[in-house]
């Protein structure tokens, strides 16, 4: 099942809207799409300083799709991805991304 493009944009919108423009040289945050799983990551420049350097990614959250219900997961220590079972399912990703974005919750 393929992510809604409805829900898919929302979720690359909450990532453009997530780190402030005057430091986009230093940090974003990304995703990928890979048939009903999206894939957040944290990206970060070289800690080099030098424009050549490797950014490096960061897997900090999935949503997944079941065809009526997105879910929350999160990495453990082996980077394997667990069920955040305190997050209750949603019919759209704006709920998942709003407990993602909370500080309070420091998912990431």
């Amino acid at each position: 099942m393929a992510v809604p493009d409805p829900h898919l944009r929302q979720i690359l919108r909450w990532c453009e809207e997530r780190i402030p423009e005057q430091a986009l040289h230093e940090v974003r945050v990304e995703c990928t799409v890979r048939t009903s799983h999206v894939t957040i990551f944290e990206v970060r420049a070289p800690l080099t300083g030098d424009d050549g350097g490797e950014w490096t990614r960061r897997p900090i959250a999935q949503l997944r799709h079941d065809g009526l219900l997105w879910r929350l997961y999160g990495p453990d220590r082996k980077a394997r991805w667990q069920l955040l079972d305190d997050v209750p399912a949603h019919g759209s990703p704006g709920p998942l991304l709003t407990v993602l974005g909370d500080p309070a919750r420091n998912l990431w």
